[in-house]
This record gives structure tokens, C-alpha cells and sequence, in this order.
């Protein structure tokens, strides 16, 4: 599995975001995160590293949320690549 195309990366973050929206305790934080990552989205494989990296930084919370997240969006990467 290679790396996805940028348009793939902003489709599948935002809906990966939108999917988890509703289960997310620190929302304001996880969206502000999300932005950030989304306008340098150069790749699925990068954004998440980039969350994982940060991941360690934030209370627990936060990065419980962060970690549904990145669960998500490599459920639909996977989804999307067995189409």
C-alpha cells in the first residue's frame, strides 16, 4: 500500500473526522489539530504519523479522541483501497 494522493488525503481525514465527531470529548482541540494536519496533507501514511507524534504531548483525553480518530481514518484508507 503506497502512499494516498493529497485530494484522497483531505476526503478521507474530513470524513474519518465527521464519522467520529459525535463520539469525540475534546472536540474544539481535535478539530483545531485536524485543520492544522489537513492544509499540509500530503499523504494518509504522514497525517497520521503527525497525530501519533503529537499524541504524546496532550492529556489523556485528548488523546484517547486522537487515537479514535486515527482509527478511523485508517479504516476508510484500508475501505477505500479494497474498492
Amino acid at each position: 500500500m503506497g502512499e494516498s494522493p493529497p485530494s484522497d488525503c483531505y476526503e478521507i481525514i474530513r470524513s474519518a473526522f465527521d464519522n467520529v465527531a459525535a463520539h469525540i470529548s475534546n472536540l474544539a482541540a481535535l478539530q483545531m489539530t485536524v485543520d492544522e494536519f489537513v492544509t499540509e496533507c500530503v499523504s494518509i501514511d504522514g497525517v497520521v504519523r503527525d497525530l501519533e507524534s503529537k499524541m504524546d504531548d496532550v492529556e489523556i483525553t485528548l488523546r484517547t479522541d486522537m487515537r479514535i480518530l486515527i482509527n478511523e481514518i485508517q479504516h476508510l484508507k484500508e475501505r477505500k483501497s479494497s474498492r
